[in-house]
Parts: structure tokens; C-alpha cells; sequence
């Protein structure tokens, strides 16, 4: 039976019945098996040369499973909105005072194991209640499922649930005549930057460069969410995050890691689903945090060059370096341009290949120059619905299927 979206753009898309794999439903779970098994194939994995500095996700899963079950029977903080919020402006409160208090001359450390103490006194009430947010903003779109045995019972799969803390590192590897991930590692989240270095060292060769990075969340379960952002953009990447765990069921999700252009179709449309699923909580949640008082650091001198530009003209033309073969004189560029942009006000520690690589998955992003971020813009464009989009979007697996599902919303939107 062909099942049609109940929106004016529905006769554009034809859904498909929510079928989801048995085999992913199970490893959900199986989530303890695979802790422990994690932990017995660690113990006999051959340890390579970054062995030491390597993060495992198996041990993360094992040691938040206790939590995340309480939390999914209702064991543990459910905050009202009032009570909610007064935690969510401490919390944010006292992360501005950490940032500030860490980006001193010489950072005081002492008064940032204070205020981390305090702060983490807040943590879990900021976490259910923001699940809270995503879970109604989820369900005001339709995003629901129903049980495939009780269809009288509808809920938001996979459940929203993340933690706050300090994500893994990402070693990202591309090969040095063209901008393409090659493979990544997750590291230790705290690494000193000698360990960074060392780590880098280790990775690059004559054809292949590398680059430490951080990031702002983890899509394992529950999520691993960066605890010293500011409230807005914390709020985008726990929304992004949720997205990545929804389209796992789906086509989409399940591309991930084929090759091509599935990373970037995942990122960049967890990154437009993740941003309006914010937007929907901020209209219907309103909080109004002063500055200084909302998770940033203090406010620094403000660049004199146009960041996005910059970047956007630099990826073009190390794409055309790297296209007539001039590898050497492309990674020159890059490393000009990095000092430019330091004396005018931005720093970037490492500037490369994978540099873009990895920037360049989110393809909506001034890092990439893929065309299939301004195509994933026009899905958003006509549809102006997260539920609408994503509902697109999770069956798009490939450049063609995208062009097709435009070609159907632009045939719907001009009438035809």
C-alpha cells in the first residue's frame, strides 16, 4: 500500500511504510552484548601505533546503559518547565564563568574545578529537559511511529537521549592530491597538544595528511553532546544529533560509511533538520539568555575578514591546485592563507587537506564546494517543514535519487 504525506506538497512524495531493519532494532537491544563483547575483543585486537590514545565507544555504551535505562522508564530528573529552566540559566550561567575563567592568562584552574563541581549539580535537569523540547518538537512534525504489533501506540524512535560531557577527538586522514576522507579514528578527549601533534606525526606520509579534530557531538547512544557550548548552538547539535539516530532506520542512515557522497548527504541534512528542530524550540520555549550568562566565552576582538568568504574562495582554489596536480603548491596555499587569516583575527591551528575533508562533509557549510549542498537548500526551500524534509530525505541515498525527489517537489511547487 502507498502511503501519502497529508501536506499541500503530498502528491510530490511517495512515502515509503516504515519498515525498519530487524537486525538494527536488535543491536538497539543488544546494547549490553555488545559491551561486553567490545571489552573481550579489546583484550586480544592487535594494538596499532595509536593504540594508547584511541577512544572506545563500546566501554561509553557500557557505562551510560544503567542511566539511559532508568531514564527510559521514567527512574531519575523529570524537571517541570519552571524548575527546568532555572536550571538550564545556571547551567549556562556558570559554563560562560568556566569558558572565561579557562581562556585567563594563565587559566585559573582552581576556580574551574569550582565551577565545574557547581555546574554538573544541573547537568541532568538541562538534559531531561531539553529531551523534552526535541521529543514534543519531534512529535508537533509527525515523526512519531507507531509500534509495528500495537499500532495504537505511537512514539518518537529512536527515544531522545543524550549526555553532556566532553566528546572524543577525531583523527581525520585524507590523501594529499585530493580532498576526500580516508578513513577516521576517535581518540581521547584529553589530549595535549603535544599528544596531537605526536598523533599527526604518526598519520601522515608522502601521500596521505592528517588533522586532529574536535567535535561538537557524537551520534552514539545515548548522544555525546560537547558541554561547553553556548545554549543555541548546544541545542542545534543535540537536535542533530537525534537526527542522525532517526535516519539510522531508514535508507539514508543506513548508507553511511558506502562511499560517494553518503556522508555529506547525512551531515548536511541532519544539519538543516538539526538547526529547525532548534528553531521549533525556540519559538515554542522562548529563553532569554544575557550575555555573558549563555554558555559563551568572553566576547573576543571580532575578525576583520569575512570568514565564510575567505574559506569558500580558498576551497576553490586548492580544488583547482589539487585538479592540475600541483599538491605542493595547493598546501602552500593553504598554509598563506592560514597565516592571513591569523593576522586578521582567526586561528586555525592546521590547515590541510583533511582540514577540508572533514569540514566539507557538512556540504551546506563554506568548507565544501559538493553541489549537493545547495541541492539539500532547495529540498529545504520547498518543503519549509522538518517533518516534510526528513520524510524526503530519508529514502535519498544517492546524487540521482536527490535530483529526483527535487524534480517531483519543483514539478509540485509550479503547479504542474
Amino acid at each position: 500500500m502507498r502511503a501519502w504525506l497529508s501536506l499541500p506538497l503530498s502528491e510530490a512524495v511517495e512515502l515509503r511504510p516504515w519498515k525498519p531493519n530487524p537486525w538494527l532494532l536488535t543491536v538497539v537491544a543488544a546494547a549490553v552484548i555488545g559491551g561486553c563483547l567490545g571489552g573481550l575483543v579489546s583484550l586480544f585486537w592487535a594494538r596499532g601505533p595509536l593504540a594508547s590514545y584511541e577512544y572506545h565507544l563500546w566501554r561509553w555504551e557500557a557505562n551510560t546503559l544503567v542511566d539511559n535505562l532508568f531514564a527510559r522508564v521514567g527512574i531519575g530528573p523529570d524537571p517541570g518547565d519552571t524548575a527546568g529552566e532555572i536550571a538550564l540559566r545556571n547551567y549556562f550561567r556558570l559554563t560562560s564563568e568556566l569558558r572565561a575563567a579557562l581562556d585567563s592568562t594563565p587559566p585559573n584552574l582552581p576556580l574551574a574545578d569550582t565551577l565545574t563541581s557547581e555546574r554538573s549539580a544541573y547537568e541532568n535537569d538541562v538534559e531531561r529537559l531539553l529531551e523534552r523540547y526535541i521529543d514534543e518538537a519531534v512529535t508537533s512534525k509527525g515523526l512519531q511511529r507507531r509500534l509495528p504489533l500495537f499500532n495504537s501506540v505511537a512514539l518518537t524512535w529512536p527515544p531522545v537521549d543524550f549526555e553532556l560531557t566532553s566528546p572524543p577527538r577525531l583523527l581525520v586522514r585524507s590523501p594529499r592530491n585530493r580532498i576526500e576522507r580516508a578513513g577516521d579514528t576517535l581518540l581521547k578527549n584529553d589530549l595535549s597538544l603535544r599528544d596531537i601533534e605526536s598523533i599527526e606525526q604518526k598519520s601522515d606520509s608522502n601521500s596521505e595528511v592528517s588533522l586532529v579534530v574536535a567535535i561538537g557531538g557524537l551520534a552514539a547512544y545515548p548522544a555525546i553532546i560537547r558541554d561547553d557550548r553556548d545554549y543555541n548552538s548546544l541545542l542545534d547539535t543535540a537536535s542533530h544529533e537525534w537526527v542522525h539516530h532517526y535516519l539510522a532506520f531508514f535508507p539514508l542512515g543506513e548508507s553511511w560509511g558506502t562511499g560517494g557522497n553518503s556522508e555529506a548527504l547525512n551531515e548536511t541534512t541532519a544539519n538543516i533538520a538539526g538547526r529547525e528542530i532548534g528553531n521549533l524550540i525556540r519559538k515554542a520555549h522562548p529563553v532569554n539568555l544575557p550575555e555573558g550568562e549563555d554558555g559563551r566565552a568572553p566576547a573576543a576582538p571580532a575578525p576583520t575578514v569575512d570568514f565564510n568568504q575567505e574559506m569558500r574562495k580558498l576551497r576553490l582554489e586548492v580544488d583547482g591546485l589539487l585538479a592540475q596536480g600541483k599538491v605542493a603548491e595547493a598546501e602552500r596555499t593553504m598554509e598563506d592563507r592560514r597565516q592571513y587569516l591569523a593576522a586578521h583575527g582567526i586561528t586555525i591551528r592546521k590547515l590541510n587537506q583533511a582540514y577540508f575533508a572533514f569540514y566539507g562533509t557538512y556540504a551546506d557549510s563554506a568548507a565544501s564546494s559538493n553541489p549537493i549542498g545547495p541541492k539539500i537548500e532547495r529540498a529545504w526551500a520547498l518543503t519549509k517543514d522538518v517533518g516534510l524534509f526528513l520524510k524526503v530525505m530519508r529514502d535519498v541515498v544517492s546524487t540521482r535519487d536527490l535530483d529526483a525527489a527535487l524534480a517531483k517537489l519543483e514539478s509540485a511547487a509550479s503547479g504542474k
